[in-house]
């Protein structure tokens, strides 16, 4: 018959042929490659632990008496420690408060309690005056004694005859305690006597030689 198209045969119009989708796996493939970048761009630009990019970090302010070191922990200031003063002359502890060795002289310690080495020793006097307007806490104080070059710390005793300082002192008033330390004679050329007032106050040194008889 004809003008028909014979069985089998190919339909010869192009226009009925499907298309490739090869193009549509390229633009899946260009959107998943955007979104990768999306997501790497929003993860560089956020720090770790959520905070907010460009929100200012928090500080610490220092407190009183410390510095601050780069990682902005606060370091103890050291104090200055006074001068030594010496053995006959008085000294301040602090504004109002002063301290003076007012009589040294040599004794034979005695052995009274646990631990205690009798042996010759110094006996002195202390006396903590306050001039300030208001009373003073002495119970933190404590006095210690070390001879010669080393620095050898001397045994305290408490005969004969220590008495200890007060609790306290009250404005205008001066408080006196005794204390013995066993220093050998042949040491008692170059002796330190140390006042330690209170907690945060430099301790307070007197130093000088003492009766050797």
């Amino acid at each position: 018959m004809s003008g028909s198209t014979p069985l089998g045969t190919p339909d010869a119009n192009p226009a009925a042929e499907p298309k490739p989708a090869w193009w549509l796996w390229l633009l899946l493939g260009a959107a998943l490659v955007a979104i990768t970048l999306i997501i790497v761009l929003v993860a560089i630009q956020l720090p770790s632990g959520g905070e907010t990019v460009g929100a200012p970090s928090p500080t610490h302010a220092p407190t009183p008496g410390s510095t601050s070191t780069p990682t902005g922990n606060p370091t103890p200031v050291p104090q200055a420690t006074p001068s030594p003063v010496p053995i006959d002359e008085p000294g301040t502890i602090e504004p109002g408060v002063t301290a003076s060795i007012d009589t040294i002289e040599a004794v034979q310690g005695e052995a009274k309690g646990p631990g205690e080495v009798a042996g010759p020793a110094i006996r002195f006097r202390v006396s903590i005056s306050n001039t300030t307007k208001s009373a003073i806490d002495l119970g933190a104080t404590v006095v210690t004694v070390d001879y010669g070059a080393d620095r050898t710390p001397a045994l305290e005793l408490f005969e004969p005859g220590a008495s200890p300082l007060p609790d306290s002192v009250e404005p205008g008033a001066t408080a006196t305690a005794v204390y013995i330390f066993t220093v050998p004679v042949d040491q008692r050329g170059l002796v330190h006597i140390t006042v330690d007032y209170t907690v945060g106050v430099p301790p307070l040194e007197f130093t000088g030689a003492v009766p050797a008889a």
